[in-house]
């Protein structure tokens, strides 16, 4: 939640309040990271949040960067050894001891070794969340790209979806024989929708090619 600016997991004081994973979307500097919230690992006798258990371990098995999250207000416990254990299963991982506002009971140096990168957090009051952006910023660098350009959100992505489509039903009008109104209403569909990504438009000129081609007034 304090990564994304608002509350989208479910946090109370009760354990086991997390039952299944929530995979939320996020743009650090110029690096687009999948977030995934998963169940602390803990003993449980409840079938639900065993479930939820596995499903954590197996994101953990997945993951490119684990985020372990520690009480600094209570000593390490057989639970923070089995979530050690687990972050050791991705190529990297950061350690964020939270709850900076307490008295502390657990320093730095005693989890330091395990992970890449350690930071200190207090998720109420968002003190340390920049450092922890760097943190995940640094184990996660923009990635080498071939020139040209790049979605960045929803958006752009439906639009290119709805241009695929528009293509596919204006060669669909040309094979079976149909109109030039028929393909121009498609095509300027697909182009419509890819000017919402570039912010040009050039349907005058496709539209002159189209009508030249079948040698028919506009």
């Amino acid at each position: 939640n304090a990564l994304l600016g608002y509350d989208r997991a479910i946090v109370t004081s009760t354990p086991g309040t997390t039952r299944d994973t929530i995979e939320e979307k996020l743009l650090l500097g110029k690096t687009l990271v999948r977030l995934t919230d998963t169940a602390g690992l803990r003993r449980s006798e409840d079938e639900v949040e065993r479930e939820g258990i596995k499903r954590a371990l197996r994101a953990a098995g997945e993951a490119e960067l684990i985020i372990a999250v520690f009480d600094g207000s209570e000593p390490l416990g057989d639970e923070d050894t089995e979530t050690i254990n687990a972050a050791k299963q991705a190529k990297k991982s950061i350690c964020v001891i939270n709850k900076t506002d307490l008295p502390q009971r657990l320093a730095p140096e005693d989890l330091r070794r395990s992970f890449d990168e350690t930071v200190c957090i207090c998720a109420k009051t968002g003190e340390g969340i920049s450092d922890l952006e760097r943190a995940v910023a640094r184990l996660c660098p923009e990635p080498d790209m071939p020139a040209g350009e790049l979605l960045t959100n929803a958006r752009q992505a439906e639009a290119v979806r709805r241009a695929a489509d528009a293509l596919g039903a204006a060669l669909d009008a040309l094979r079976a024989g149909l109109t030039p109104d028929a393909v121009l209403t498609e095509a300027e569909a697909a182009l419509d929708a890819l000017a919402e990504l570039t912010g040009r438009s050039v349907k005058d000129d496709v539209t002159d090619r189209i009508f030249s081609r079948f040698c028919v007034g506009k």
